[in-house]
């Protein structure tokens, strides 16, 4: 019973991957960025969640969103489920969308899914804000 604990216990620890600077994604995004000003918008999702697969497949390639989005943003997806999550960063419903500069302080986070115009509205809002 105690050995089942420990091990429950362990698997449970290692999904946190520590601080969000020693992150392999984020650190990739950073270096991606160069000289630019943008920010990480790191999305938590699921397979099996609809409204990650709509922010993904339809919000995110919007005409509206995706050029705004791909000039100020560099966007990284966690698997709530598979990978690891750095601290600091929880989440209690997906998805969750996280905005991140680039020394890893959260600017802000959004929790749910959004239709492309109020979306394209909030990354002008949250990039005017940094």
């Amino acid at each position: 019973m105690l050995k089942a604990f420990i091990v429950s216990c362990v698997a449970v620890l290692s999904l946190w991957g520590g601080t969000i600077q020693n992150d392999g994604q984020f650190k990739a995004a950073v270096t991606s960025m160069g000289k630019e000003n943008n920010l990480v918008l790191m999305i938590y999702t699921t397979d099996d969640c609809p409204e990650c697969a709509y922010m993904k497949r339809k919000v995110f390639h919007d005409t509206t969103v995706e050029p705004y989005l791909k000039r100020h943003f560099v966007v990284i997806e966690k698997n709530v489920h598979k990978d690891k999550l750095p601290d600091g960063f929880d989440y209690f419903g997906i998805p969750t969308m996280f905005f991140i500069d680039r020394h890893g302080a959260k600017i802000e986070t959004i929790v749910g899914s959004k239709r492309p115009r109020p979306f394209a509205e909030e990354l002008r809002r949250i990039r005017e804000k940094k």
